[in-house]
């Protein structure tokens, strides 16, 4: 009967330490998450006022917040927990508002630990707005 215990718990224990290993191995080797969600980069010489707003895949609001970057500053905003500890992509929509409304722009993204967001603002620019990604 010990000996029957023994077993199922061994039986147990090895798909278990499988799936712990494995994760940990892909945080080891994968590196510390980026830290950023999103940082909003003023390249101008004037202070603009900028408003993010994110959306998941469910179209459910993940944040919404206004930031006015003076000139050449930039902000950002720490990762949420659930993607900083997550080794799976997630889906998120980036709706960028540059100045109450004067240029608005909408980008679909696929994040996962390792990626950040980055939202430059160029207002003598033709395209005002410049969104692109990094991931190390």
């Amino acid at each position: 009967m010990r000996d029957l215990k023994k077993i199922l718990i061994l039986v147990a224990m090895v798909p278990l330490a499988a799936i712990v290993g494995y994760y940990v191995l892909i945080f080891l080797l994968g590196g510390p998450a980026l830290p950023h969600f999103f940082e909003v980069v003023n390249h101008d010489s004037g202070s603009h006022e900028v408003t993010v707003e994110i959306l998941d895949s469910n179209n459910r609001s993940v944040l919404k917040e206004t930031y006015t970057p003076g000139p050449n500053e930039k902000v950002s905003e720490e990762k949420p927990f659930s993607l900083r500890n997550s080794i799976e992509m997630k889906e998120y929509t980036f709706r960028i508002t540059l100045d109450n409304g004067t240029v608005e722009e909408e980008v679909h993204v696929s994040l996962h630990r390792w990626s950040t967001v980055f939202i430059h603002v160029y207002q003598d620019s033709e395209s005002p707005i410049l969104i692109d990604m990094i991931t190390v």
